[in-house]
This record gives C-alpha cells, structure tokens and sequence, in this order.
C-alpha cells in the first residue's frame, strides 16, 4: 500500500512539474527561469498601463455626460443653498444637491434637443453665493433682492 501511495505521489509531482512549465515557460525554452519572469513583468506593465489608459478615457467621457453636469450643478446649489442652514452644512448640501441632480438628469425628458449646457457658470458659483448672502444677512440686500441675484447667478442671466 505505502508503496502505490508513493508511487501516486510521483505522479502528482511529475504532473505539477510539467504543468508549471507548461504554464510558466513563456519564452519555450523547456524551463521556467528569469527570462520568463522578464516576459511576465513586462507583459504585466503594458497591461496594467492599457488598463490605466482606458480607465482615464472612460473617466473623462463620464465627466462630459449630462449625468455629471447635473450632478456638479446640483451639488454647487446644494452647498450654496445649505450654508445658512448649520444643521445640513455645505458638505451635506453638496451631497443631497449631487443626488437631486443626478435624479433630474434620470427623470428628464429627452426632446432630441440636447439641454443647454451649464458651462458658462462662474468658476467659483458657491464663492459668489455665499457672497450674497453674506450682503443679505448685513441689511445690504433684502431676501427678495438676495433671491432675484441667486436666480440671476445659478440661472446664468445677466
């Protein structure tokens, strides 16, 4: 008996030998060694590069869809429109607004128009909001003054 299980285990060494240099003799030369090593390494690099490369496409046509448009606008209002509010904060405006953004975008209606893009809006829009209402909160601009200037900026009408 102790001799078959020997013998078995022979086997499933000479098995296990073969198939690792079927599997890891890149190079074909019989033997796994550190020119099959190299190949891998190298073979591993491009991959990984080509994975980057089509991950950091991918990323930038994402960012050009309407879905993140909505979402960056609708984040920017969040925080803006949460400032005075301490209990949600701008971080959580930021986030609830991004949602309700990302919602409208889904829900909207396509007309085959393509809707106006918001591109034109000022680089620091929160800066400008916090802005007014810091006027509105000294006495410079009433609510109705301070309202019509937010709708003015977040709208883009001059």
């Amino acid at each position: 008996m102790f001799d078959k299980l020997k013998k078995l285990g022979e086997k499933a060494k000479d098995v296990a030998s073969s198939t690792a240099v079927l599997v890891g003799d890149l190079n074909g030369d019989g033997k796994v060694d550190e020119e099959d090593a190299r190949i891998a390494a190298e073979w591993a690099k491009k991959t990984a590069a080509s994975i980057g490369d089509e991950a950091g496409r991918l990323g930038k046509e994402a960012m050009r869809s309407d879905m993140a448009k909505d979402a960056a606008a609708g984040a920017v209002v969040g925080a803006a429109v949460a400032v005075p509010v301490p209990v949600i904060g701008p971080i959580a405006g930021a986030a609830i607004g991004a949602g309700v953004g990302v919602y409208k975008n889904m829900t909207k209606k396509s007309s085959g128009t393509p809707a106006p893009s918001n591109t034109a809006l000022p680089a620091d829009i929160h800066a400008e909001l916090l802005k007014l209402d810091d006027l509105r909160q000294k006495g410079v601009l009433t609510d109705a003054e301070f309202e019509a200037q937010k709708f003015r900026l977040l709208n883009n009408r001059a």
